[in-house]
This record gives structure tokens, C-alpha cells and sequence, in this order.
């Protein structure tokens, strides 16, 4: 729990070493989980503020330490936000690249070394007390570096075990040295990595420099931008060619009945009558819509002599023909003027009916339909 609070702490000291892998930390975590829950906008949202608010935390932190200037304060919590944001938005994986635009800005951070020396539990300082790890960590290191010294009490000199005894010592001495020394250079090439850096910032970062230097790291993310937005444009025509050379699933019709006029009446996988006749005509899947008020107004009902017109849902044009769809409630009026109506018109088109009584009642399946 104690460590859980130093995360949030705004107070105290974070040395490079504990900024840097809680800042990479929190862009694994939101970019994981944004990613297995990339259907839930909310949730990630969520994660994208929780992890800014580590982020942000661990940047005033990295401040205190560092004691520099405080417009760098919200440049990698800033940017994480705003790419997390654009993630979160766009839900495309791709997109994910944007993150290092803040992690480029938190290795920016690194450079500015610490003021002062301070006693550091886990590269932390500050009001919250992580001792308990402090003594966790000692107690392992102090149960692994035991050995048993010699003495020269338990020893029985004689010349023979002198000589032994010397060459002991001058061997133990010297890896003692070459350990140290081991040490020494290794600490010292880690100071010497970032001097380098915070040289290398001072010097893009000077008051010649500065401006040079910002805008070669907006050109250099504005041309990245616009591969990644040239990329997706290519990816989506790509999807859309695919679709579009998907062909088109075919509806399924049942109790297909052709009537003496040529034309057919038939139901579609929703129990709803459709009416069918061939023409020359251009496919363009819907000729009219109820929904929309859309298309060819002639469409809009089926009109019967002596009846009040019946109207359809819609009307498509497909394979050099009509289908014009009616709501299943009007089936068995439908059928019902079929039967005994002269003749009727939809779409321009006039249609007798005359001998439809009689081809109604040889159909096993329409002849109980027809209400006498």
C-alpha cells in the first residue's frame, strides 16, 4: 500500500532510474489494455487518466530531484494524454506508434541529473515511508553475502600453514581490489553515458540551438503523421476493393408461383410477399424505400382496380428485375385481390390477372391462403 502512495506522491524525490520505468510502466499498461478492451471507449478512458496521473506524478517528482525549470512539467504527461486520447478515439492498433512521442520526451527528462544526494528506498524519497523494503532488500543481500573469515587464532602456524596462510590473504586482497575496481569502472561508465546526455541536451538545447532543434522534432512528427495518414488511406482503399469484389449474398425466395400475366409472386426469408416481374432495367439494388421516402414515387403502392392501394416497403432492381416487398400484415390482402382483381399497377407497370384465381387454387401452399 506504502509503495502504491508513493506513485501518487507529489512532494517527494524520484531519482532517473525509478522516473524512467514507471513512465515506460504506464505506456505498457494503458497500450495493453487499451488494446484487449479496445470495444469499451469508457474503460480506456479510464486507464488513459489513471496513468496520466502517474505519469504527471512522477514528472514533479523527477522536477523536485533535478531542481530545473518547470515548463517541462507537462510534456510527457501532456503529450501521453493527447495521444492516448487520439488511441483511445480512433481505436486503431496502428496508431499506437504515437506513444513515442511521450516517451521520446520522458528520456528527455533523464538528462537532468540530481542536486542533491539523498537516501533513495527503491529510487524514492519523500514523506512516504518505504522502509520496509529497504529492510527486505538488506536482509537478502546480508543472508547472501555471508562467508566465514579466517582468523589467525584458528590457524595453527607452522611454516608450511604461514606460506598457505600468506598466499590466502594476497589472493583474497587482490579480488577484493579487482572487485572494486570492477565496480568503480562500471559506475563510472554509467556517470560517463549521462554526462554524455546531458551534454548532448545542453547542446541542442542552448539558446543557439533551441529553436533549430524544436523544429526539426515537429518536422520530423509531422511527416511521420502524414506516412501514417498516406499508409491508412492505402489500407482502407484496399478494404473497400475487397468489399466490393465480395460478391453480394443472394436472397433466398420460397413458394415461388409464376401467374399468367409474367409475372410471380413469391416470400422471402422474412414471411414477407413479394411480387416479381423481369425488365430492362439498371441494377441498382434499391429503386424505392418507405423508410427514406427515397426513389421512384410510381413505387410506393401497389394499386389494385376498385381498391385502396397497398403500400410497399421497398422496391429493388436486381438480375434485369423488379422485387417489390410488401409488410407481412397485407399478405392476405394481397392474395386476396390477386385472386378476384382485374388487374393492377405498380411502378408504371400494369399487370392483368386475369386466370390468377385459377392458378391460386391449383398452389397447394396459396390456395388456403385466398379468403373467399
Amino acid at each position: 500500500m506504502q509503495f502504491i502512495q508513493s506513485l501518487f506522491c507529489w512532494q517527494g524525490f524520484d531519482n532517473r532510474q525509478r522516473f524512467i520505468l514507471i513512465v515506460l510502466s504506464s505506456l505498457f499498461f494503458f497500450s495493453t489494455l487499451s488494446t484487449i478492451f479496445s470495444n469499451s471507449i469508457l474503460f480506456s478512458a479510464v486507464i488513459l487518466l489513471l496513468c496520466s496521473v502517474v505519469c504527471f506524478a512522477t514528472t514533479k517528482r523527477r522536477q523536485n530531484d533535478a531542481q530545473f525549470d518547470k515548463k517541462w512539467l507537462m510534456a510527457p504527461t501532456g503529450s501521453l494524454f493527447i495521444t492516448g486520447l487520439i488511441i483511445v478515439l480512433l481505436g486503431n492498433g496502428m496508431s499506437y506508434w504515437l506513444l513515442l512521442l511521450p516517451a521520446g520526451l520522458s528520456t528527455l527528462l533523464l538528462t537532468y541529473p540530481s542536486k542533491n544526494n539523498r537516501h533513495y528506498v527503491l529510487g524514492y524519497s519523500g514523506p512516504i515511508n518505504l522502509s520496509e523494503f529497504e529492510k527486505t532488500v538488506k536482509k537478502n543481500s546480508s543472508r547472501n553475502s555471508q562467508r566465514v573469515e579466517p582468523t589467525i587464532n584458528s590457524i595453527d602456524v607452522t611454516p608450511s600453514n604461514a606460506f598457505s596462510y600468506a598466499n590466502n590473504v594476497e589472493n583474497s586482497t587482490s579480488t577484493t581490489y579487482r572487485d572494486n575496481t570492477n565496480s568503480n569502472s562500471q559506475n563510472s561508465n554509467k556517470d560517463q553515458g549521462l554526462e554524455f546526455a546531458e551534454s548532448l541536451r545542453l547542446t541542442l538545447f542552448s539558446k543557439i540551438n533551441t529553436r533549430l532543434t524544436i523544429a526539426v522534432i515537429i518536422s520530423f512528427f509531422v511527416l511521420v503523421l502524414f506516412i501514417f495518414a498516406l499508409f491508412s488511406d492505402n489500407i482502407e482503399g484496399e478494404n473497400l476493393v475487397e468489399e466490393e469484389a465480395l460478391p453480394e449474398k443472394s436472397t433466398t425466395f420460397e413458394h415461388k408461383l409464376t401467374l399468367p400475366d409474367n409475372f410471380s409472386i413469391m416470400f422471402n426469408d422474412q414471411k414477407a410477399l413479394v411480387v416479381h416481374w423481369q425488365a430492362d432495367v439498371v441494377d441498382n439494388n434499391e429503386f424505392w424505400t418507405l423508410g427514406t421516402a427515397i426513389g421512384d414515387k410510381s413505387c410506393k403502392a401497389i394499386e389494385f382496380n376498385n381498391e385502396l392501394p397497398i403500400r410497399t416497403l421497398k422496391v429493388s432492381t436486381e438480375n434485369n428485375g423488379f422485387y417489390a416487398y410488401f409488410s407481412p400484415l397485407d399478405t392476405k390482402a394481397l392474395i386476396k385481390n390477386i385472386a378476384f382483381k382485374n388487374n393492377f399497377a405498380l411502378c408504371g407497370y400494369k399487370f392483368s390477372l386475369k386466370g390468377s384465381q385459377a392458378a391460386l387454387g391449383k398452389s397447394a401452399f396459396y390456395s388456403p391462403l385466398v379468403e373467399y
